[in-house]
């Protein structure tokens, strides 16, 4: 004998709705397609549940002894599912975050998870590259996001953004007056950027791209490596401010005065990608999911300059 449980759950809407009009509509299925889970529910009893008439739908007396024995089970299973449910978003995260990240990517998922997953707190800890991702590696920490086209090995990674990359001049600069700034026009003026070491598929993006684009200028390392980058980096700061270097970054970091963004022609664009370790548990499952949604609802893999 074969009983599914969903042939369980139509016979009790039935049997306390006693109309399959009113008991379909609270299983959200159509009539007939009840009416089967019924019938085959009854076929694999040997014994007919139900006394259908043209006015009414009553139990018989093999009905009634088995709703009285399977909704409390149904109930209990219910309740155990929910348990369950609960205990699957209860616990806490690890996470990792380039700095680029922390002005809008990290908030938007972090913001959208606290209000879908109250229980389940966040731990999150600005690092650079290869120690975000090593301590993923390690199982130090869940899950980080970091800016790379490429592979981690081992790890599983999706890219959740391709975000646009600007220039940062200062205001002064004569560039800085154009809306959007052609990259084969920077010159031999020279590019500050972190040092490859702490991220190196940032690094190696905004570099092949400038190159492919004609920038023949030099390149140039942060000095002070800070979680500003180039705000506490004050030699990095007086030569952009002189008109003599240029840094980038995206529309969302933020600038003080006597500095300001433009988009680059051609925009290269950098990705975000979200790496973790499978086996993935619930919990992560559940900040995947959150990180993939806000992606999708703030068009991140769409982004244009």
């Amino acid at each position: 004998m074969q009983v599914e449980l969903r042939h369980l759950r139509a016979f009790v809407a039935v049997a306390r709705e006693l109309n399959f009009t009113r008991a379909a509509e609270r299983m959200h299925l159509a009539q007939q397609a009840l009416s089967t889970q019924i019938q085959r529910l009854e076929k694999s009893l040997g014994t007919d549940l139900f006394v259908r008439t043209t006015r009414r739908v009553e139990l018989t007396a093999a009905g009634e002894l088995l709703l009285a024995e399977v909704a409390p089970l149904l109930e209990s299973l219910d309740a155990a599912f929910e348990r369950t449910r609960r205990a699957g978003q209860e616990g806490g995260l690890s996470i990792a975050y380039t700095p680029t990240v922390a002005p809008e990517a990290l908030p938007a998922g972090a913001n959208r998870m606290h209000r879908e997953y109250p229980t389940i707190t966040l731990r999150t800890a600005e690092m650079w590259q290869p120690e975000s991702v090593e301590g993923v590696r390690s199982g130090r920490l869940d899950v980080c996001f970091i800016r790379t086209r490429a592979g981690t090995g081992d790890l599983a990674t999706a890219v959740v953004r391709q975000e646009p990359l600007g220039i940062v001049l200062g205001d002064g600069h004569p560039l800085g007056r154009r809306p959007v700034v052609r990259i084969d026009r920077l010159g031999d003026t020279y590019l500050t950027i972190w040092p490859r070491a702490m991220s190196p598929g940032y690094f190696d993006a905004v570099c092949e791209a400038f190159r492919a684009a004609g920038y023949t200028g030099p390149v140039r390392e942060y000095e002070n490596h800070t979680r500003d980058t180039w705000f506490g980096d004050t030699v990095a700061r007086m030569e952009i401010a002189s008109g003599r270097a240029f840094s980038v970054g995206f529309r969302s970091q933020p600038l003080t005065d006597g500095f300001v963004w433009r988009e680059l022609d051609p925009a290269p664009s950098v990705p975000l990608t979200v790496c973790w370790r499978e086996p993935a548990n619930t919990t992560l499952r559940l900040f995947l999911d959150v990180v993939h949604a806000v992606a999708r609802e703030e068009r991140w893999l769409t982004d244009t300059p």
